[in-house]
């Protein structure tokens, strides 16, 4: 469980980073403008993560994931993506997530004061799991983003260093006028690319796209808000009418939930 509950946090934690990690993950070179819009981005997602108090008090954001890769399993077999995404986050660590498309559907709800827990919902089978979040943990990842790393320059330098990255100029996308920036891996051995949309001004991300050999795909954000005002009830899982599982049995229905999707998509019709 600790294992689980430690994943999870990390992967909720970070969410609110993604567009930022996958234009970190692929960046570099051509373009001093793209490499400073990035930068904006990645300064006002860190202090969601941050503990002392900052501009950033919480985040809404509803968006769709749509793509397709090899899964490693039976020898490679492949996977389509469309699911869409609706997440709600609140300092110090309120998060909802829910997530529906080909794949199932799923809400994860992580709050509490003094102890700390994370619900997993399904409601294709009304099951749920509730375990607890390592507290410590969460306050360990708030104080090293409080903490000035004298190294951070040099680092990013050696980032951008490694990546290249170039800047096409504004265009419309569905969130409105938004920066163009390419991405990919300097080092030739290092297969995949990237198109990122910035939103003028805001400093948010509005489209990402990715394509590799493996796996290919969009993340589209249709609605993204700084300082939103969430209802402490959204912290609160409703689990009415569901049946509570173990940890283990909640793994084995999520591995089931992909098989039956991959199985599906695999098929002929």
């Amino acid at each position: 469980m600790k294992k689980l509950a430690k994943n999870l946090l990390t992967t909720l934690l970070v969410f609110a980073l993604t567009a930022f990690l996958i234009s970190a993950v692929y960046s570099q070179e051509s373009s001093d403008k793209a490499k400073q819009i990035l930068e904006k981005v990645a300064k006002k997602y860190t202090d969601m993560i941050k503990k002392s108090s900052g501009d950033m008090k919480s985040f809404a954001a509803k968006l769709s994931i749509k793509g397709g890769g090899q899964i490693p399993m039976g020898g490679g077999m492949p996977l389509g993506v469309d699911i869409a995404i609706e997440i709600y986050v609140a300092k110090p660590h309120n998060l909802y997530l829910d997530l529906s498309g080909n794949l199932g559907n799923a809400t994860v709800v992580v709050g509490g004061k003094e102890e700390v827990t994370a619900t997993i919902m399904l409601s294709g089978t009304k099951q749920f799991a509730t375990m607890a979040v390592p507290i410590e943990a969460i306050k360990k990842i708030q104080e090293e983003a409080d903490e000035e790393d004298p190294e951070r320059p040099e680092k990013m330098e050696e980032l951008w260093e490694a990546l290249i990255l170039g800047y096409e100029g504004t265009e419309n996308v569905k969130a409105g006028k938004a920066h163009k920036i390419t991405v990919k891996f300097r080092d030739p051995a290092e297969e995949g690319s990237a198109i990122i949309h910035i939103l003028d001004g805001k400093w948010d991300p509005a489209r990402i796209e990715i394509v590799s050999e493996k796996a290919n795909g969009i993340i589209e954000f249709d609605m993204l808000e700084i300082n939103a005002k969430i209802s402490d009830d959204k912290f609160v899982p409703n689990t009415a009418g569901y049946t509570p599982i173990s940890e283990k049995d909640l793994q084995t229905a999520l591995m089931m939930l992909l098989m039956t999707a991959m199985m599906q998509q695999n098929t002929p019709q």
